[in-house]
């Protein structure tokens, strides 16, 4: 089940993701952006302030990528 937020908080996680994907495009697949990304929203489904919710997807997304991304490079080695 989607956490439901307003139509502006949506629009800005949307953005959010969207620039996430810009970053580790080439790296990890849409698919693996967009799991790490409802992982991250539906950690923040309960937040009593939902104006903070698109701060900390891209905040948490881009940890649990950078995680990703580390793993797979280590285990190249």
């Amino acid at each position: 089940m989607k956490p439901v937020f307003d139509a502006t908080v949506d629009k800005q996680i949307e953005s959010e993701v969207r620039t996430i994907k810009a970053e580790f495009e080439g790296r990890l697949t849409a698919g693996s952006i967009d799991l790490a990304a409802h992982e991250s929203i539906e950690r923040l489904a309960g937040s009593r302030v939902p104006q903070f919710v698109p701060l900390f997807v891209g905040r948490f997304t881009r940890e649990r990528l950078r995680e990703l991304v580390a793993a797979g490079e280590a285990s190249e080695r």
